[in-house]
């Protein structure tokens, strides 16, 4: 047993020099202690190889040897002042190298600088070039304003090969406690040259950065060398970053749950300055600045806004840089005529400043300025090489700058309606570099917008299985995931994300819109007008209402509905007045609804039901049933027609600028005639500028009835198409409002058995108004031309509709 504990002794010596080696002690039961002491010391078990120092010094008071041991593992402790209160039993002069050299560093740290100096005085009595006797006498001195007697004391220290960085290190900390942190870099600078690695010597560095108002610079060191500093260090650089006004995005590096605590406390460091009375006024001015910015990064913007709006009118002389930090603040309250305004001055105060540039690109695309925004990303993108190199290196590298530029030439064409030219962008990217998550990301949101939203989750879930926590792919896959109305799974991302970004402009969107789904929904829709004949009227109107409840676990939602028809006929009129109520289930690629509903006068009750299926990103599936349904022509219900409708929907949409439908109706009548009716809808967009859209419109209709003698309209078979275009100008966008109208014209012919084919046509114009998200609404007025058993009828009819979330 003594032997192996003498063997750890010698080795934990060879390890950490310092302590008296074993091998020259006898080996008795008094050392068996000791060295188990000295062993637990070693093994990082201070607390327990002191009580034992205790009990031994205690039983052997004369041991010099358990003294010298016992202030070593004192210091090692944290202990200086017992380690000094030991050192007053101990000679200098005669005491070991190691305990002279650790009491001398107890006595330094205490703040006794005057005994420092003698103990190391002590060790360069013995060896006059010990490099690191005269590196603690300089430093005692410096620490005692003795500056003089340090750089004499760092003159004498060796200056052979590997004696250099030593020498700088001790030379920058005396210029530090002197007040000379430039002088003091300077010398990091030596040190860290003669030795690249000497990790004393860049954290020397980074202090000194920080003490000269660099802390950007002084976080660039940290970033090349991960670990100089603690995670608080880091924390406290950061906030110093902002508080001196060279922080123009967040950059913490400590962990996300805590990364606003660097701004929050320079946000309260700035608070408490500026509530002083006694500052200079340029010193408030600036202070003043530095809290705007700060706010900015804090994501408080609407504070940020209001603190500039505080200065003074004619304080016009603004730095760059609060103009830029401003305008971005504008920009997430909404204010992008502001924003504009004051990061286009920002761009002209400093035009080598990307980040202006970048922030200018949002504020144009918020202000629906597209051909601003493209132009600025084109500029960017000539001004801007592709690849750098590093210096001394043959390595090249892509370009952070250029990368970022042109994801926003593809964003630019995003934003201003050209989702194919944005989506081959992307993909072309994409082919160069396919690891690349920021292109990915963008791509999946062009899917999505372009309708495709199972593509889109596909992109979104290979961004994220190799960056789990990509805020802006988590914000867009939840976004996609309730598109495909996967509820759950949305409602979990989003609380996860509420929990972790609360503050992210984008979160708080994503929570707007789950929020507003949540809602109870109206939904209203009314057609009134007069016919120059009687086939379905000569006065007509109708008007439709629904009411949805908030949706129950998701899917479910419960709904009420009215029906008002009413057309005035030679023989008399005729009035359908029916509510009803059912359940609608929205979940994944279902959608549909079953319901009752009955005539306000009693009776008729029937039954109302629909289906969809969504069987892949182009193509819906759909079909209805009802029974004593509202499509009984109101000339037949007159005399108590009902009739059954059995109808199939196939809807196909490759994208978001062309859509076909076709639709097979077959309705049964209590009079014994069947009508059997196909119908096929198209549209292409031709023109799709962000303000103005031409879409091309195709319809054929084909019908056949079993009777053509009824009393209401029944032709044996006709055959019908027009085509035409439709002319749509949006008036006014603004975030989420947006105020459009639109101009349709369609000419075609219809053929009828027995009454053979003439020309109809049909002129619409409509005026739509999204007021936010939550409320819609719309009017307009139709004229029409069509013929009914050989006789031309022209028909007006204003419409009118709304729908809302409350």
């Amino acid at each position: 047993m003594r032997i192996v504990i003498l063997l750890i002794v010698l080795v934990g010596s060879a390890m950490r020099p310092g302590l008296a080696s074993a091998r020259d002690v006898a080996i008795d039961t008094v050392d068996e202690d000791r060295n188990r002491a000295v062993v637990l010391a070693r093994e990082g078990q201070l607390a327990e190889s002191l009580e034992l120092f205790a009990s031994l010094r205690s039983a052997y008071p004369e041991n010099r040897q358990l003294l010298f041991d016992e202030t070593v593992v004192l210091v090692w402790a944290g202990e200086d002042r017992r380690a000094i209160a030991n050192a007053a039993s101990i000679d200098p002069a005669t005491a070991p190298d190691y305990v002279v050299a650790t009491v001398a560093k107890a006595l330094r740290s205490a703040g006794e600088y005057a005994s420092a100096a003698e103990w190391y005085e002590a060790l360069l009595e013995r060896n006059g070039n010990d490099p690191d006797a005269l590196a603690g006498l300089a430093m005692s001195h410096a620490d005692a304003g003795e500056f003089g007697e340090a750089f004499r004391a760092i003159a004498g220290m060796p200056t052979g090969e590997g004696q250099q960085a030593r020498r700088a290190i001790t030379e920058a900390y005396v210029y530090e406690r002197q007040g000379r942190p430039l002088d003091s870099v300077v010398a990091y600078d030596r040190a860290i040259v003669a030795d690249p690695g000497n990790r004393e010597a860049l954290r020397g560095k980074v202090l000194a950065l920080r003490s000269l108002l660099l802390p950007r610079q002084a976080l660039a060191v940290v970033e090349q060398h991960p670990g100089l500093l603690s995670d608080e260090e880091v924390m406290q650089l950061e906030a110093d970053v902002v508080a001196l006004k060279v922080r123009y995005e967040s950059e913490a590096a400590y962990p996300e749950e805590r990364r606003y605590e660097g701004i929050d406390r320079a946000i309260a460091a700035l608070e408490a300055q500026l509530a002083r009375e006694d500052l200079d006024p340029e010193v408030t001015r600036r202070l003043q600045f530095d809290y705007i910015v700060a706010l900015g990064d804090r994501r408080r913007a609407a504070d940020a806004v209001a603190a500039f709006e505080a200065l003074p009118e004619d304080d016009t002389d603004l730095p760059a840089y609060l103009l830029a930090s401003a305008g971005a603040s504008y920009l997430q309250e909404r204010q992008p005529e502001r924003a504009r305004e004051l990061l286009e001055l920002a761009v002209a105060m400093a035009p080598e400043s990307l980040e202006y540039r970048f922030r200018l690109f949002f504020a144009y695309t918020d202000l629906q300025e597209h051909d601003l925004a493209i132009e600025l990303t084109e500029s960017l993108l000539e001004r801007l090489p592709p690849a750098r190199s590093e210096p001394s290196s043959r390595v090249v590298k892509g370009s952070d700058a250029y990368l970022r530029a042109s994801i926003l030439r593809g964003l630019a064409a995003a934003y201003s309606d050209r989702l194919a030219k944005s989506q081959g962008h992307f993909e072309a990217m994409l082919d160069e570099m396919p690891n690349n998550g920021d292109v990915r990301q963008e791509l999946a949101n062009v899917y999505r917008w372009r309708g495709w939203p199972d593509r889109s989750l596909d992109q979104f879930e290979q961004v994220l299985a190799v960056d789990p926590g990509l805020t802006a792919a988590r914000v867009g896959r939840a976004h996609v995931r309730l598109d495909r109305r996967d509820y759950d799974l949305a409602d979990a991302e989003i609380g996860e994300l509420s929990l972790d970004y609360p503050d992210e402009p984008a979160v708080r969107a994503l929570e707007e819109r789950w929020e507003i789904y949540q809602r109870p929904e109206v939904q209203a829709d009314a057609r009134f007008g007069t016919s120059s004949g009687a086939t379905f009227g000569q006065e007509q109107y109708s008007v439709d209402t629904a009411w949805f409840s908030s949706p129950y676990s998701y899917r479910y939602r419960a709904y009420l509905h009215t029906h008002d028809a009413y057309s005035e006929f030679p023989e008399g009129d005729s009035r359908r007045r029916r509510f009803g109520g059912g359940i609608e289930y929205r979940y994944r690629r279902w959608l549909a609804s079953a319901g009752l509903s009955a005539s306000r006068e009693g009776g008729e009750v029937g039954l109302r039901s629909r289906l969809g299926y969504r069987y892949s990103d182009t193509i819906t599936l759909s079909g209805r049933f009802e029974t004593n349904s509202n499509a009984t022509p109101l000339r037949g219900a007159r005399v108590g027609v009902t009739s059954t409708l059995l109808a199939a929907e196939i809807d196909y949409a490759p994208h978001e600028s062309a859509s076909l439908s076709g639709a097979v109706t077959v309705i049964d009548l209590s009079d014994g005639n069947r009508t059997l009716s196909a119908r096929a809808t198209g549209g292409r967009r031709l023109v799709n500028l962000p303000e103005y859209k031409l879409t091309a419109l195709g319809e054929i209709d084909a019908s056949q009835s079993r009777r053509d003698d009824a009393p209401y309209f029944s032709p044996h078979w006709g055959l019908g198409w027009l085509v035409g275009l439709e002319n749509d100008h949006t008036l006014h966008r603004r975030y989420d409002f947006a105020l459009s109208h639109a101009l349709t014209g369609r000419a075609g012919r219809y053929n009828q058995e027995g009454y053979g084919s003439g020309n109809v046509w049909d002129l619409g114009y409509i005026i739509r108004a999204d007021i936010d998200r939550r409320w819609r609404a719309y009017a307009g007025v139709t004229r029409t031309s069509r013929i009914y058993d050989g006789i031309r009828e022209y028909s007006t009819f204003y419409v009118a509709g709304m729908g809302a979330r409350f």
